[in-house]
């Protein structure tokens, strides 16, 4: 099993993808190179330049983060060249080098390499064409050995034949979708969700109407052949009410005031009355804090001199209570 308990949290290096520093883009990921014994990255190589192009490496520990959509540094633009190492030593891999099943008699290339953050210990890797026709990944238990010639696999014939294929985000991007369309009780919930699939791993974000709802997306896109990982992100309406209504009990400023809270696909309706216009300013600024929150609606009203205030009842009719002696008490009635 990997360290991480969680693809998600792995680096992955794809050959090819974009380098950006801290402060903008600088060229090209073009080799990582590892340390063959204790099978760990080690350093990136990025190269930039069209007809004459110009390689340099980087630490490892200067990666942020690393996928397909690309490999973030630490460093800056400007001290990029500075920061850079001269020719380190250890095995060299690109998307040129070698992936070799030697039992299977069956070679691919090298398309992708993840590893541990913090460590670079190598998880695994994806072989491009092994077997011939499509792209497999392979655990690093499956490593015998790295060289220059690139990476040797102890896996037989019939493990390799048995391995499903590494299928291309783009193909579980579009049935993932499919699958969330198909279930018509989420038609009215799909604009505030963002589903997308990275590297294998899809990230569910946004909002939707309820944490039932939010199961349910999970249960149907399992059923989708090739996801890795789902990271459920979604903010459920029903959780985001209680977190709101709880941020605004514990504030000082906003305790014990009448103040209904209505989510609705994040954003939040409030309504109620308070005694003055800063107890209407808080209380929006307040609500919208709250992670998760994507638009405040403040339908508070302001009644500073009178002696009930309109409050939301749990059955959603409209009372009033009594404030005597300026301080908010419900009336049970």
């Amino acid at each position: 099993m990997m360290k991480s308990a969680l693809i998600s949290e792995l680096l992955k290096f794809r050959f090819g993808s974009k380098v950006f520093c801290s402060d903008g883009e600088y060229g090209l990921l073009d080799e990582v190179v590892v340390d063959a014994a204790r099978r760990s990255l080690t350093h990136v190589g990025v190269s930039r330049g069209l007809f004459v192009k110009k390689r340099f490496y980087l630490a490892f520990s200067q990666v942020s983060q690393a996928s397909s959509d690309g490999v973030t540094l630490t460093t800056r633009l400007a001290t990029l060249e500075q920061e850079a190492v001269p020719e380190p030593q250890g095995i060299r891999l690109s998307g040129r080098s070698l992936v070799e099943a030697k039992a299977a008699h069956q070679h691919g290339t090298l398309l992708l390499l993840a590893v541990q953050p913090g460590s670079g210990e190598i998880a695994y890797l994806v072989a491009h064409n092994l077997p011939k026709g499509q792209d497999t990944l392979l655990r690093a238990s499956a490593i015998a050995e790295l060289t220059a010639g690139g990476v040797s696999l102890n896996i037989s014939a019939e493990e390799l034949a048995g391995l499903p294929p590494y299928r291309p985000d783009r193909e579980l991007q579009r049935e993932v979708e499919a699958v969330l369309f198909d279930l018509y009780p989420l038609h009215v919930d799909l604009r505030g969700i963002s589903a997308r699939v990275l590297d294998g791993v899809l990230y569910l974000d946004g909002n939707i109407s309820s944490a039932l709802r939010a199961d349910l997306v999970e249960r149907q896109v399992m059923g989708v052949p090739g996801l890795l990982e789902i990271r459920n992100n979604l903010v459920a309406d029903d959780t985001l009410a209680s977190q709101v209504a709880l941020a605004l009990g514990c504030d000082q400023r906003t305790r014990g005031l009448p103040i209904g809270v209505y989510p609705r696909l994040g954003a939040v309706r409030l309504s109620g009355a308070v005694r003055s216009a800063e107890q209407k300013r808080v209380a929006e600024e307040i609500a919208r804090a709250v992670p998760g929150v994507r638009q405040v609606i403040n339908e508070l009203t302001v009644k500073s001199s009178a002696e009930r205030l309109p409050v939301m009842a749990s059955t959603g009719a409209e009372d009033e209570d009594l404030v005597p002696g300026g301080r908010y008490v419900r009336h049970t009635k």
